[in-house]
């Protein structure tokens, strides 16, 4: 996949810029709510999720579990920093190299995505109940560093352009 091709994939999937990196379209709202202490949420939610060759994903948090579906491209590295340790998974289709077709990521570890090869990939993403911008929260670079000294490198690989407010 080059860079015409991955144009061709964002124009074909109808994706915009995602703020945390990469491309999205939801795909799919749950007709149904639930009601939860931190308010009323979809039952679940979809997004087809595109990185570009170039892009991650950048470190964040959901207030809700999200699952990771890979479907074509390259594989891709999911950094989890919970709040005992630091794991990685990779998602793709080579699984005698022990990668994975799907990862649930739990509420409230923080993660952030990036590619293995040069070239792009295609997943989609669910989460459960479903995404509301009030449950995303963007990572404390400084906090990461600090806990998780021996991946300072992926953590200052992973952290936003920009410096996120305060959410």
């Amino acid at each position: 996949m080059g860079e015409d091709e991955d144009q061709n994939i964002i124009e074909h999937y109808r994706l915009s810029s995602h703020p945390e990196g990469g491309w999205f379209r939801r795909t799919y709202s749950s007709s149904t709510n639930v009601f939860l202490d931190r308010g009323e949420r979809l039952c679940g939610s979809s997004i087809y999720y595109f990185l570009k060759q170039g892009e991650h994903s950048c470190l964040h948090s959901l207030k809700s579990d999200e699952t990771w579906y890979f479907h074509f491209g390259s594989s891709v590295r999911i950094h989890l920093f919970s709040t005992s340790e630091y794991q990685s998974v990779d998602l793709g289709h080579d699984w005698q190299c022990g990668e994975v077709a799907q990862y649930p990521i739990p509420a409230g570890v923080v993660f952030g995505a990036e590619l293995l090869q040069k070239k792009g990939a295609l997943m989609s993403c669910s989460v459960c109940p479903g995404f509301a911008i009030d449950d995303f929260k963007w990572a404390s670079v400084d906090e990461l560093l600090v806990e998780f000294p021996e991946q300072a490198e992926i953590i200052r690989r992973l952290q936003p352009d920009f410096v996120p407010e305060d959410n």
